[in-house]
């Protein structure tokens, strides 16, 4: 979105210093006002990030040194500010988020800007936007796109591991190898069978992601839950933690057991981590703990979405597990597996 300092428009010609934002103008209070309704946003988990026409530097400095500015940098999760077409810096922003377009709501006071954007990304959210500025709150507030029934931990640091992930790219950026930046990250991956604690994150998680999710089923927390207790069923959550953050529990693996024969009903990882090694250590502690259930041979069906294909990759070009001449069944026979990635610690809690 760009309404949230679209005023600073003339900056390079005026300087920061002569913002109206806050104070005692009616025009200054309603984007102080329309700054705090993002933030509230923000504080519930909906990422915030510019897409603006303008100098990076210029409005950078206006965002970390107005005295009345709400939102500070450390509250998007990215932003594309450049004289560059918009709908293309969206494309651009959204791919480095790992993020889907259908997910984007953009927000932007020109109707030329909308209609490029609803033109070159029907897949995003545009609405219209009214020219009184004393209305952007109102307009904002009346958008139900961000309404939601819960809000979980997760949600609340969102924007925190984003900022963080800048962190981790700009390492990648320096490091010689791929494999040397997994290393340096020290990633901690958590395995933890699903309980009544996480099991609304994990409900939440199976019914939002789409990208790497193997069967894309969705449950409710009741449904979910139930299907867990059935005595050869089994449900681990990951939660992944590295020299950053902690990025919470991204990470669901479900199995369903028929004597020595194992099968992978969710295979299901938040876009947050993905390209860490982690999904190749999931598929190791699901080897290592079937075969300790009795587990002779492990197979995996991929139902494929629109969205997924992501997934399918993985499973045809990071496992172990041999593939139909289809390319979509896959399946395993169980041995030792192997150690888990280097520089990567697996951690299994029991409750």
């Amino acid at each position: 979105h760009d309404e949230t300092w679209r005023w600073a428009y003339g900056i390079g010609d005026v300087g920061w210093e002569s913002l109206v934002l806050g104070g005692h103008d009616s025009i200054g209070e309603s984007f102080a006002d329309f700054q705090t309704s993002l933030k509230a946003l923000k504080n519930r988990g909906v990422l915030l990030s510019i897409v603006s026409k303008n100098e990076e530097n210029i409005a950078v400095e206006a965002i970390s040194r107005h005295p009345e500015m709400v939102l500070r940098l450390d509250d998007f999760a990215g932003w594309r500010i450049n004289w560059d077409d918009k709908a293309r810096n969206i494309r651009d922003l959204v791919s480095e988020l790992n993020l889907g377009l259908e997910s984007v709501a953009f927000i932007d006071d020109s109707p030329t800007e909308r209609s490029r954007v609803r033109e070159a990304l029907p897949e995003v959210l545009v609405p219209e936007w009214p020219e009184d500025k004393l209305l952007y709150k109102k307009a904002l507030l009346d958008l139900s796109c961000f309404d939601t029934p819960m809000i979980t931990k997760e949600d609340l640091e969102r924007t925190k591991f984003y900022s963080s992930e800048r962190e981790r790219v700009v390492i990648r950026d320096e490091v010689q190898s791929f494999d040397e930046w997994v290393r340096s990250l020290h990633t901690k991956v958590i395995v933890e069978p699903l309980n009544e604690s996480n099991l609304p994150r994990a409900a939440q998680l199976l019914n939002k992601t789409n990208q790497m999710n193997l069967s894309t089923r969705r449950m409710t927390e009741r449904e979910l839950h139930a299907w867990a207790q059935h005595e050869y069923h089994h449900v681990w959550t990951f939660r992944v933690v590295d020299k950053f953050g902690d990025a919470g529990l991204t990470g669901i693996v479900s199995i369903e057991i028929n004597e020595s024969l194992g099968t992978i009903v969710d295979f299901v990882l938040s876009c947050r981590v993905m390209g860490r090694r982690i999904e190749e250590t999931m598929l190791i502690f699901v080897a290592r703990a079937t075969l300790q259930l009795g587990v002779k041979t492990l197979n995996a069906k991929y139902i494929p979405t629109s969205k997924n294909k992501v997934c399918l990759a993985l499973w045809r070009e990071h496992s172990d597990f041999d593939v139909d001449a289809k390319g979509e069944s896959f399946k395993r026979i169980l041995e030792e597996p192997g150690p888990v990635p280097d520089g990567i610690e697996l951690v299994m809690k029991n409750t």
